[in-house]
């Protein structure tokens, strides 16, 4: 596990009361760094805790943030009891707590459903992802990146037996989706061994013929997973950054070596490893480090994807607060303020389309000099910059094969069906409730 020192620890009744529950709570709390004693709580003490305890006084963007310390944990346990809606609306009304928040907190988001690029996203035109079931586990991070807000408070769930079981109603109501990401939320390798839940997870998806989990990480701690029984049906995706930007702008999460490292011992245990350099900050000397980069990870491991994603999802003066801008490319940096690009205009803000076209290509051609055909890819790009470089990449917005979509299967080189016409919610539509 991850060193630690909490402010708090909150841990509601029905962890408390279970004892294969409770021995998860009590492994991570005697590793912490510094004791804490659990709080245990019931749904009636979450408004206080919220409001007088204020427990997300450390949520927001890290990176203007004077000092980021480790987040608070709360651990709680899925509940699949059909009262979701009106238990998140009372939570949030009684708290005065964003929706996401009160479904976490109460454990009525294991998994939700993404309708990227069908009716209703509203970046339906500005970003090619494909529809699909997206699982979670946690909401939070021990990591603090700069550019990142999802610190502060850590929630995690306990009954992963549960969640499981569950969560194969799910997948028998949907055969079309073979890969399922668990989170983009957390990163839930910073609890374990101890929490001893994602380990359940990776051994239960090795009982399921021909369904894989991803996880997306971005850490140092892969020791725990060596020995598991994951039978090849667990692919890791590390989130890859050079060298300057892994030290320097996401502390915690490992360095550019300790990534690849970590991907290393994975690989070597039987897992499908894959890679996404995401997002590229393009730093002083960007190329030279990109290339270090991309040496290293092929010396030390075999990809199956590499995926891309420039920095984006903030305009210049957001990126400016959040990022140590003496690090920056002047010639990026420039490029950005001179455009003057919102979230609003593009997702793909700050860097204009030459920017990232650029930053795109040096990496593929570098990454091709190792391997000529590996599938590379852009990860939640627009269709305007698929439709620049597809002649390079080799591949489409509607046929690559992304690191963490919903027909990813290791060593999958391109779809046969259409991403946005294959996806169906399912005969219920709200497996939420369940």
């Amino acid at each position: 596990m991850y060193p630690l020192s909490p402010p708090a620890i909150y841990a509601h009744e029905t962890v408390a009361a279970n004892p294969l529950y409770n021995a998860r709570l009590q492994r991570v709390v005697a590793a912490l760094e510094t004791p804490v004693e659990p709080v245990i709580f019931a749904d009636e003490d979450l408004p206080r805790i919220i409001g007088e305890e204020r427990l997300f006084e450390n949520c927001g963007n890290m990176g203007e943030m004077d000092e980021v310390p480790d987040p608070k944990l709360v651990l709680n346990t899925f509940r699949f009891d059909g009262k979701r809606e009106e238990r998140t609306q009372w939570l949030a009304e009684a708290a005065q707590v964003a929706p996401s928040h009160a479904e976490a907190l109460l454990g009525y988001r294991p998994w939700a459903w993404s309708n990227y690029n069908l009716e209703g996203d509203p970046a339906r035109h500005d970003k090619v992802c494909r529809p699909c079931w997206r699982l979670h586990f946690q909401r939070g991070c021990v990591h603090k990146c700069a550019y990142c807000s999802l610190g502060g408070v850590l929630i995690s769930a306990v009954n992963a037996e549960e969640w499981c079981d569950n969560l194969g109603r799910l997948m028998d109501a949907h055969p079309w989706q073979e890969t399922y990401l668990l989170e983009d939320d957390a990163d839930v390798p910073g609890l374990e061994p101890e929490l001893g839940c994602s380990g359940e997870i990776i051994e239960w998806f090795g009982t399921r013929p021909d369904r894989y989990v991803i996880i997306h990480t971005k850490t140092w701690n892969a020791d725990w997973m060596v020995d598991l029984k994951h039978n090849g049906n667990t692919i890791i995706v590390w989130s890859l950054s050079a060298d300057t930007q892994s030290r320097l702008i996401e502390p915690v999460c490992g360095t550019m070596h300790e990534r690849i490292e970590a991907a290393r011992v994975a690989q070597d245990a039987g897992y499908q490893v894959r890679y996404k350099f995401k997002p590229i900050v393009p730093v002083r000397n960007w190329r030279e480090e990109a290339n270090e980069a991309i040496d290293l990870l092929f010396q030390k491991t075999d990809p199956d994807v590499i995926s891309l994603c420039a920095f984006m999802w903030h305009d210049v003066e957001s990126m400016k607060r959040k990022l140590p801008v003496d690090l920056l490319d002047p010639w990026a940096l420039q490029a950005a303020e001179e455009a003057g690009l919102t979230p609003s205009e593009t997702r793909a803000a700050p860097f204009p389309d030459d920017v990232r076209a650029e930053i795109y290509l040096h990496y593929l051609r570098e990454i091709r000099k190792h391997n000529p055909d590996v599938p590379v890819s852009l990860s939640t790009e627009n269709f305007a910059m698929w439709k620049r470089l597809e002649g390079e990449l080799g591949c489409t917005a509607l046929n690559y094969v992304c690191g963490c979509g919903p027909n990813a299967t290791p060593g999958r080189t391109c779809l046969t069906e259409h991403p946005f016409k294959i996806a169906e919610a399912g005969p219920q539509g709200d497996f939420n409730a369940m």
